[in-house]
């Protein structure tokens, strides 16, 4: 198939960012024609597939907004794209896909200038995890302005989607359901693709390689933000103290929010059992701590407990978003912002070692489960698209 791919930002912001670029880099190795229109701004080279450059200056959260700038460029540079495709070879996409809606405007034009279809991927249910943020009472006044403005913004494209795009896959059967329910698109056009363990970031060399016996130590990856629990985590390992139990507690991720987890971290008289690393490669701790707790309030299919998984460490997590989805299992969930829950299954991990290795037995199937051509699935279904 020959596939084209939109990515014009200046740097790789999320993991589902990267995600997108495994993905192309995956279909091209399965020998598919993929080109992805990208940033010149953009320090990447590609492996497998073909890079069609463009200079697309633009400023995060600034205006004119870059998904604008991003259609605006590609419209003034249409004629040279197809140009450069059929110079290399290509002379006609079969398909358009794009993971998440910042490219969206760019990928409706490119749908109706070249007449193919459009597979659209959602990462995440930009709307329920607004209006969780705002219920719990995590955002600042400027941030809960933001997000009713930006919940409008949402609703319109989700529409835009669910009227324009051919396919659509998600991440987890919630957020799929929900967007049933929110538009008139109708499941047929939808396809359930979960993340996957695989290769580049899950390599063998990390595979099972945490063999922890008993709990002295947790694991938490994600930012320093509200939006991930991290504050429930904290209030957890007070409680924890006041249990009589001291465990160390590594914490990575982005520094933001640093000033105000530092004084939450002072107000619980926990400082001694942290350990804040930032932003490093997780696999390492992951192969040594003893259980990921992921608190997180709303997350679509979070790779960083597929990563856990992959190398063995346990996890217990927020049954919210795709975590149900991911995890299944009830000893593997708690309820989000329950502080007391997740204080007690811990707890029961450090006195019960037969509870603790009913968690790592549990994670190892889960772990199974997820072994899977991650690109294929997407291949599979760009290849049912272009036959209906």
């Amino acid at each position: 198939m020959n596939i084209l791919g939109v990515l014009p930002l200046k740097q790789i912001r999320t993991g589902g960012d990267r995600r997108y670029l495994e993905l192309m880099e995956l279909l091209a190795e399965r020998g598919n024609t993929v080109f992805v229109i990208m940033n010149t701004f953009l320090e990447y080279t590609p492996r497998y597939f073909i890079k069609i450059v463009l200079a697309i200056p633009y400023k995060p959260h600034g205006f004119p907004p870059g998904s604008f700038l991003f259609k605006k460029a590609i419209k003034r540079n249409i004629s040279n794209l197809l140009e450069f495709a059929e110079n290399k070879g290509c002379a006609a996409f079969d398909i358009i896909h794009i993971h998440g809606d910042m490219f969206l405007k760019s990928a409706l034009l490119l749908r109706k200038k070249l007449r193919i279809p459009l597979f659209y991927a959602s990462r995440c249910n930009d709307i329920d995890r607004a209006h969780i943020m705002r219920s719990k009472g995590v955002l600042s006044s400027k941030e809960y302005l933001f997000s009713l403005v930006y919940e409008i913004i949402s609703i319109s494209r989700e529409k835009k989607i669910a009227k324009y795009a051919e396919l659509i896959t998600f991440q987890n059967t919630a957020d799929r359901d929900i967007f049933l329910k929110r538009t008139t698109c109708t499941v047929e056009k939808t396809v359930i693709i979960p993340g996957n363990i695989g290769l580049p970031r899950c390599t063998s060399g990390w595979k099972n390689k945490n063999k922890s016996d008993k709990l002295r130590s947790i694991v938490y990856v994600g930012s320093l933000s509200p939006s991930k629990g991290i504050c429930d985590l904290l209030k957890v390992l007070r409680k924890l103290k006041e249990k009589g139990h001291t465990l160390r507690c590594y914490v990575l991720g982005r520094m933001e929010h640093m000033a105000q987890m530092t004084e939450l971290i002072e107000k619980l008289n926990i400082k001694e059992v942290i350990s804040i690393e930032g932003f490093q490669d997780p696999f390492s701790y992951l192969a040594d701590c003893d259980l990921m707790v992921y608190p997180t309030l709303y997350d679509a299919y979070p790779d960083a407990v597929l990563e856990a998984l992959h190398t063995g460490c346990p996890v217990i997590a927020a049954a919210v978003g795709g975590l149900p989805d991911l995890l299944m299992c009830p000893e593997l969930l708690f309820e989000s912002g329950n502080v007391r829950e997740i204080a007690d299954r811990v707890d029961r991990c450090i006195k019960e070692p037969a509870f603790y290795q009913r968690i790592r037995s549990l994670c190892a199937e889960r772990a199974d489960a997820h072994r899977f051509d991650w690109a294929e699935r997407f291949e599979k279904a760009m290849k049912n698209l272009s036959v209906t």
